[in-house]
């Protein structure tokens, strides 16, 4: 456990569920990659768009995969995460240097900016910041005990 004063800190290497908050134990454990445009990788490109979820059982897992099924995909989201990423990294980056940076084209670029402000103004969200999550605030019950 981290030395802190909040009991819901997971000690190093320990993941909780992602529906239930349960920390996982050394087995067993659930895994796998679903697509979500929310999900930018701090380095590799070539894993964004992909966010590993781990569960307690396998129905949370089943659960899990749902949610993210039923998520949209949207690739404006994944190219202003990844604009996010390149500002990060050198916040000074002229239109030029950021379509360099990210992979991106001046088009994708100009669409995933609208996309950030029509997002902003919809959902009262800082643009950028990937607040989504599996849940998506439901506040239903995490699909039974395992």
């Amino acid at each position: 456990m981290y030395e802190s004063d909040d009991m819901n800190v997971p000690a190093p290497g320990l993941q909780p569920c992602g529906l239930c908050g349960k920390l996982l134990s050394s087995s067993p454990q659930y895994f796998c990659l679903v697509s979500d445009s929310s999900a930018i990788h701090p380095h590799d490109p070539g894993q964004d768009g992909q966010r590993l979820v781990a569960a307690c059982c396998a129905g949370h897992l089943s659960e899990l995969q749902e949610r993210y099924r039923r998520r949209p995909f949207t690739r404006e989201e994944l190219w202003a995460g990844k604009i996010a990423r390149a500002l990060r990294a050198q916040p000074r980056l002229d239109e030029e240097l950021l379509v360099t940076a990210t992979g991106l084209n001046f088009i994708q670029v100009a669409s995933s900016l609208s996309w950030e402000v029509e997002h902003f103004l919809r959902r009262g969200a800082s643009p950028g910041n990937g607040s989504w999550s599996a849940g998506n605030g439901d506040t239903d019950d995490a699909a039974g005990a395992c």
